[in-house]
């Protein structure tokens, strides 16, 4: 019998070049106050649901080659920033199938593109052998041009996405079918990416929780969590933005504070004060409204819309108005991994 997955403690021991403390990291701090109001006011919001991730950029339901298109997409889904002199810039927006497309929403699109005429580009055995050519033609914008701002990190982990899933002799539906025949399979599934690349180096896990959100959330029902199984929260950098603007947590320290408002790009450990408050913040946020992780992770990834990175928030748009801290000045940390 596999142990229940418990929110609040990653399944991947955290590397060693991350931060490791003994005591709390008192920089960034949740307000119990503002939690409980945010919450509070998303437990009355009957629009909040999870999401299907079914649509024009996403395969077809039922799609033969959907599960490993999932899995070897989703470890792509980060670093759609681009940076210059040490500060934040810009999102990624490109033209694609006529479309302006940001990030993560450009990525899934652009991954569509192998389905039809090579159904079998996203097996493990050919993410293996992935040339930066080929990552590059993927995700190429309709003016011709590769708006991917770390391709060579893409193509890092592809490969080592690849070459651990032929290590490990599983297939992405072997992962699927033997995690759904334990006690635990939303358990026994993360476990079994933790040792995958592109989703084992995480200490929180983002991808790997995301996948298992998509796989659990799509119609065709692919993982089946047990009763009582619920994912971990996924912590990108939109809910990091909405996380201190909305004042769920403070910075206390001053030049943090500085350094989050100027956009710099961030030392390791301090993105770390940030992300790991945003983790345990969201957690409490799914706790005290009663939603599912999917649906408070939809809810506040589509705040984006409404808080976006580079314009002025539309907060008479946005359902947390009303008990936000509207602390607008301040940005989700900027640091360049492949985590999100």
């Amino acid at each position: 019998m596999t142990e229940a997955v418990t929110i609040g403690q990653p399944l991947v021991k955290q590397p060693d070049r991350l931060p490791t403390r003994k005591s709390p990291d008192t920089r960034a701090t949740l307000n119990p106050q503002q939690i409980a109001r945010v919450a509070g006011l998303i437990r009355t919001l009957p629009d909040v649901e999870p999401f299907a991730f079914v649509g024009p950029q996403f395969p077809p339901v039922g799609h033969p080659a959907a599960l490993e298109y999932f899995f070897a997409a989703t470890v792509q889904q980060f670093g759609f920033w681009e940076a210059e002199e040490g500060r934040y810039q810009r999102p990624m927006v490109a033209l694609l199938d006529g479309a302006l497309r940001k990030g993560s929403d450009y990525l899934w699109r652009a991954c569509l593109r192998p389905l039809d005429k090579d159904p079998e580009f996203y097996v493990p055995e050919r993410q293996a052998r992935l040339m930066l050519p080929t990552m590059l033609a993927l995700f190429r914008a309709d003016d011709g041009t590769d708006p991917l701002p770390a391709p060579d990190l893409h193509l890092q982990q592809a490969l080592a996405y690849g070459r651990d899933m032929l290590a490990s002799g599983w297939s992405p539906q072997q992962i699927i079918a033997q995690a759904n025949t334990t006690e635990a399979p939303l358990q026994a599934f993360l476990e079994k990416l933790g040792s995958i690349g592109g989703y084992k180096d995480d200490p929180l896990q983002k991808k790997a929780n995301l996948l298992a959100l998509i796989l659990s959330q799509r119609p065709e029902g692919f993982l089946r969590p047990a009763v009582g199984e619920q994912v971990p929260p996924i912590i990108d950098y939109h809910l990091m933005r909405s996380c201190l603007r909305t004042g769920v947590i403070d910075v206390l320290d001053a030049d943090l504070e500085r350094a989050l408002i100027e956009r710099r790009e961030l030392h390791p450990e301090d993105e770390w004060v940030i992300r790991q408050a945003t983790y345990e913040a969201i957690r409490q946020i799914v706790a005290r409204s009663r939603k599912s992780m999917g649906a408070v992770d939809w809810f506040f990834f589509n705040a984006r819309l409404r808080c976006p990175e580079m314009t002025e928030p539309e907060c008479s748009l946005c359902p947390v108005d009303p008990v936000c801290a509207h602390r607008k000045n301040l940005f989700q940390p900027v640091r360049r991994t492949s985590f999100y």
